[in-house]
């Protein structure tokens, strides 16, 4: 049956996300063999200070993220509350961190808004789209903010000089693709069904217009929320340096962080494995060596980043656990592929993870 294939395609597809996470931490952890890097963390002191100043950027990087959802989903008339919008946005995120299924934390939080509130079933969708792209572009600004104060970075490596170019470029291509998307003839029913017809990726293009036209008249609330995403953004570099700075290894610089954070963030952002788990830490590694750093130390910032988010996750078991009979119906229902809206969420999976 189609159903059933399709089942076991996203099972596959799952597995195979796993396998790869599996074996590029492997990987990283098996090329620190026979060095101290360990032996380090665990002997030599630490700026407890920094750390937790870590943890607490961390945190209000993730508040800021539910404030901007929640102001993109109110722009649109959904009855919600900032409450509303914590809940959700925990548990979407705690879902990120555990799903091996086919759910993600975007699709989650899009499908109990539709579920509970069917008139704005394309509403939903449109808010946690908007959201992903309003991160993704704060995400590549930060970077270039990161790309200025290094004053180009004119004493750092060729790898990443040649990052900083591309960064720079898709600052310059993302803002003139938002702007686009906000011009009504971007938003015709040509051009979407021009879209739709993409091979691939065409019901994502779609459902990408199908949001932009959503917020064409909500300029203002769009570029609050931008501010709002360089602001989260912007926190989490601050929680990257100071874990680097805290730990007892060599750390870059903050305007270096501003760079390397984003980058390794948007690598961990790709759907190839659950939640970004071994691309954030591989990426974060490979830069950190850019930058002359020694070798694990990237990975060892990257995996104390990772236990850091594990703090926000636990704020969502605790809504999991007040209200599991629910959550679980909902997931099952999904996983089971009932309700027509469950067919309608592509385009949530244009990455993967949470961008904080």
């Amino acid at each position: 049956m189609p159903d059933s294939a399709a089942k076991r395609r996203h099972r596959l597809i799952a597995t195979a996300k796993v396998l790869l996470a599996v074996g590029i931490l492997g990987f990283l952890l098996y090329r620190l063999r026979g060095d101290d890097v360990f032996t380090r963390l665990i002997s030599e002191p630490k700026e407890w200070s920094r750390l937790l100043l870590a943890q607490v950027a961390i945190l209000s990087a993730f508040s800021l993220s539910c404030i901007r959802w929640y102001l993109l989903v109110k722009a649109l008339g959904i009855s919600f509350s900032l409450k509303d919008a914590f809940r959700l946005g925990s548990l979407g995120f705690l879902l990120s961190q555990v799903s091996l299924g086919s759910i993600g934390g975007d699709l989650f939080k899009a499908l109990v808004i539709a579920r509970e509130q069917p008139e704005h079933q394309t509403h939903a969708v449109a808010t946690v789209v908007i959201d992903r792209i309003v991160g993704l572009y704060a995400m590549i600004l930060v970077a270039s903010i990161g790309l200025l104060i290094a004053g180009g970075l004119s004493e750092s490596s060729e790898g990443l000089r040649t990052m900083a170019q591309i960064v720079a470029a898709a600052a310059v291509i993302g803002t003139g693709a938002l702007i686009a998307l906000f011009i009504p003839a971007m938003t015709s029913d040509a051009i979407r069904n021009q879209a739709s017809v993409v091979p691939g990726i065409g019901s994502t293009l779609a459902q990408l217009v199908d949001a932009a036209r959503e917020y064409r008249d909500q300029r203002g609330v769009v570029l609050t929320t931008i501010l709002l995403g360089i602001g989260t953004h912007l926190l989490l570099a601050t929680g990257l340096w100071a874990i680097g700075s805290g730990l007892p290894l060599e750390a870059p610089s903050f305007a270096s962080m501003l760079l390397i954070g984003p980058l390794s963030l948007f690598a961990g952002a790709l759907p190839l494995t659950p939640s970004g788990l071994g691309t954030f830490e591989a990426t974060m590694e490979i830069l950190y060596k850019t930058v002359g750093c020694a070798k694990g130390d990237g990975t060892l910032v990257a995996l104390t980043y990772r236990a850091m988010t594990y703090v926000v996750a636990s704020i969502g078991a605790i809504y999991y656990l007040s209200a599991r009979r629910s959550i679980d119906q909902t997931l099952h229902d999904v996983e089971e592929g009932l309700g027509a809206e469950s067919g309608k969420l592509d385009a949530t999976d244009v990455v993967s993870g949470e961008l904080l």
